[in-house]
């Protein structure tokens, strides 16, 4: 059974403890949180399956240490904003980032580039055996969800009623619309298998 919600509803990642709740005790589950959900697990498989997927070891490195180069800017930038320093001589963001950046000089690695989470997405897709363009798709309407967008309600939910109101407007409760969320769910079964399988490959090439 599912929980019709009006469409202008913010997607709010708090709604998922929300959800969580209603599932257990009521049987009932917006449309918002399941694509928010997957959303995150698929970026993390297609980008482990990106990591291990580099054409030789050099390249692997380089993608390892390009994510952690873009992990530690965002950090360095959230220090700024916050005007935080490390405690107990801890090294600050930028710190951390020059050397990283210093590694993968003395390595001789290509330059470091900030990985995009969709260029990661459609690089990994065909590694699992997926249409890219596909699991795009599955991915931006997600993201809409997962960032209180309008437009993934319209195209990637059901209409269950409209509801009028004294002012002559109407609300529309929506449900999550089966049929396109269960993709999304099969990218990521496919995307984790495909992920362990070539971890356990790696791990035993060593």
């Amino acid at each position: 059974m599912t929980a019709p919600q009006p469409w202008s509803r913010p997607a709010d990642h708090a709604t998922v403890a929300c959800s969580a709740g209603r599932l257990t005790a009521a049987g009932e589950i917006d449309p918002t949180s399941p694509w928010t959900l997957l959303r995150g697990a698929l970026e993390n498989f297609a980008t482990g399956l990106w990591l291990l997927d580099g054409t030789g070891r050099a390249e692997r490195r380089r993608r390892a240490l390009s994510l952690w180069d873009e992990d530690m800017r965002n950090r360095h930038q959230h220090e700024q904003d916050t005007g935080h320093l490390p405690a107990g001589g801890g090294l600050s963001g930028a710190q951390r980032r020059a050397e990283i950046r210093a590694i993968a000089d003395h390595l001789a690695l290509a330059p470091l580039t900030a990985p995009g989470t969709h260029q990661i997405l459609l690089a990994a897709a065909p590694t699992a055996g997926l249409t890219a363009v596909k699991v795009g798709a599955a991915w931006r309407a997600a993201s809409g969800f997962a960032h209180g967008r309008y437009w993934p309600h319209l195209r990637a939910s059901q209409p269950r009623a409209a509801i009028p109101g004294a002012d002559g407007v109407h609300t529309v409760a929506l449900v999550i619309d089966e049929e396109q969320h269960r993709p999304l769910a099969e990218y990521c079964r496919i995307m984790l298998g495909q992920l362990q399988e070539r971890y356990h490959a790696r791990a035993q090439a060593r």
